[in-house]
C-alpha cells in the first residue's frame, strides 16, 4: 500500500506539474506600444493595425499609446534615460532613431529584417540602418520633392506642363508668370523648414545617391566618410541655384515672414501658380477644398547625374532593449509590414507604402496614385537630409543658413565653409 500511495502522489504531483505549466504558457504577453500618431488619420489607422494583430494573436496583447508631437520627443527621452522605454517605440526614422542606437538602447534587428528586406523598396536602408546593423521596420513612406501646380494658371500663360520636368523650364516658366504681374512660388520660410527642403532637393539633384547619403551621414556614422565637401563648388552650387530663385522675384512677398501654411493658402487659392511641398500635400489639397490641383516631380537641375530620384522620409517602429517580450515585438513588427496592414495604411491615410506591394486593386487618390508612379520610375531614394546628419551641423548651417542666404548675410560659399567646418570638427570631436 506503501509503494501504490507514493506512485498515486508522483501521477498526481505530475498532473499538477502539467496543469502549471499549462497555465504559465497560457499567460498573456503586454507589450506597450507607443507612437507620436495621435490624430487622425494616422492614430485611426495604427490603432486598428493594433486590433488587427490582438486578434489575430491571442497571446499577445499590444497596447498603444499616442502623445502630441513635442511632447512625444521629450516624453521618449525621459523614459529611454530612465530605463523604462515601452516594449515597442516609434521614432523618427534617421537621425532620431540612430541617437538610441548609438547609446546601445536599441535592439540589433539585422537578421530579423533580412527577409522583410525582400519586399521593400530599394534605396530605403538609409533610414534604419547605422554602422552597418538594421535597428526597425518602416512605416509610410512619404515623397518629399513635389512640385505643385495651377494647370488653369498655366493654360492662360500658355505654358505646358510638360515643360516643368526641367529646372531650366520651371524657370523660364516662373519668368513668364513674372512677367505678366503673378509672382509664381508660393513660399514661406519663418520656420525655416521649406527653405531646408528648398536647399535639400536641388542638391539632391545635384549629387549622386552615394554622394548625398555619404555627406549627409558623415557626422552620424563613424563608418561613412565623404569625399566631397560642403565648401567644394559641386555643392555650393545647390546654395547658388537657391539664391538665384530669390533674386529672380520668383518667391511670393512675404517669404521670410510668412509660414507655409499662408503659402499653401496662395497656391490652393489660386494666387501663385507653383507650390512645393512632399506628398502630404495630396492630403492638404483635399482640406482646403482645392479644385486646380496637379503635380509632378521637382524638377532637377541641368546635367543632373539621376534626375528621376525621389527624397523620402519614414517613421521608424523600433524594439528597446529593455523589452519585456522580443519575439513578441517582433511578431508585432512583422505584422506592420504585411500586406493587408499596408494596404489599410495606404487607402486611410493618403500615403505610400514602403513595401512593393501590387497596389493596383488599392483605393488611391489619383494624385497619390501618381506620386507612387514617380516613386515606382525613381532611379533611387534618399531621406531629407535632416533625417541623415546630425543636428548640430544641420541646424546652423542648413536650416539657419537658408535664411540667411535670402537675406544676403551669407554668401553661398560663405554657407559650404562654415557647414564644412562644423563637420571636420565634430568628427574630430567625437575621435572619428
Amino acid at each position: 500500500m506503501s509503494k501504490f500511495r507514493s506512485l498515486r502522489m508522483l501521477a498526481l504531483a505530475g498532473v499538477a506539474l502539467l496543469i502549471a505549466q499549462g497555465g504559465a504558457m497560457a499567460q498573456t504577453v503586454t507589450l506597450n506600444l507607443w507612437s507620436e500618431l495621435s490624430a487622425p488619420p494616422e492614430s485611426t489607422v495604427l490603432n486598428k493595425a493594433v486590433e488587427m494583430f490582438n486578434a489575430a494573436n491571442p497571446g499577445i496583447v499590444v497596447k498603444h499609446t499616442s502623445f502630441e508631437n513635442t511632447a512625444y520627443e521629450t516624453a521618449l527621452r525621459t523614459a529611454f534615460a530612465g530605463g523604462t522605454p515601452p516594449d515597442i517605440a516609434e521614432v523618427n526614422a534617421g537621425s532620431n532613431a540612430f541617437q538610441y542606437a548609438q547609446s546601445g538602447q536599441l535592439m540589433d534587428l539585422t537578421d530579423f529584417v533580412k527577409p522583410i528586406e525582400q519586399k521593400l523598396r530599394p534605396g530605403l536602408e538609409t533610414m534604419y540602418q547605422y554602422d552597418g546593423k538594421s535597428y526597425g521596420v518602416l512605416w509610410g513612406l512619404k515623397v518629399g520633392n513635389v512640385l505643385y501646380y495651377n494647370p488653369v494658371m498655366l493654360k492662360e500663360q500658355g505654358i505646358d506642363p510638360a515643360s516643368l520636368s526641367t529646372w531650366e523650364g520651371f524657370m523660364a516658366a516662373s519668368q513668364k508668370f513674372l512677367d505678366a504681374g503673378i509672382t509664381p512660388i508660393a513660399f514661406g520660410d519663418r520656420d525655416q523648414w521649406t527653405g531646408n527642403h528648398y536647399f535639400n532637393h536641388i542638391l539632391h539633384g545635384i549629387l549622386t545617391k552615394d554622394e548625398y547619403d555619404h555627406i549627409g551621414l558623415q557626422t552620424l556614422d563613424p563608418s561613412i566618410t565623404s569625399a566631397l565637401k560642403w565648401s567644394d563648388p559641386k555643392v555650393v552650387h545647390a546654395w547658388e541655384v537657391y539664391k538665384a530663385v530669390a533674386d529672380a522675384g520668383y518667391f511670393t512677398p512675404g517669404y521670410l515672414s510668412d509660414d507655409n501654411d499662408t503659402a499653401a493658402g496662395l497656391f490652393f487659392a489660386g494666387r501663385a501658380p507653383f507650390y512645393s511641398t512632399g506628398s502630404w500635400g495630396v492630403g492638404m489639397a483635399k482640406a482646403n477644398g482645392a479644385q486646380n490641383v496637379a503635380l509632378t516631380l521637382f524638377p532637377p537641375v541641368a546635367d543632373s547625374p539621376e534626375p528621376t530620384a525621389i527624397v523620402t522620409n519614414s517613421l521608424l517602429f523600433t524594439i528597446p532593449t529593455t523589452t519585456k517580450d522580443a519575439e513578441a515585438a517582433k511578431k508585432f513588427l512583422e505584422f506592420l509590414t504585411s500586406e493587408p496592414v499596408q494596404k489599410l495604411y495606404v487607402e486611410e491615410n493618403f500615403d505610400l507604402s514602403p513595401y512593393q506591394y501590387d497596389s493596383s486593386g488599392w483605393t488611391m487618390d489619383p494624385m497619390l496614385r501618381q506620386i507612387a508612379g514617380l516613386l515606382d520610375n525613381a532611379q533611387n531614394a534618399s531621406p531629407f537630409l535632416d533625417m541623415i546628419e546630425d543636428v548640430k551641423c544641420m541646424q546652423e548651417n542648413v536650416n539657419e543658413a537658408n535664411v540667411a542666404i535670402l537675406t544676403g548675410d551669407l554668401s553661398p560659399q560663405e554657407a559650404g565653409d562654415m557647414h564644412q567646418k562644423c563637420v571636420t570638427d565634430l568628427r574630430a570631436e567625437r575621435g572619428w
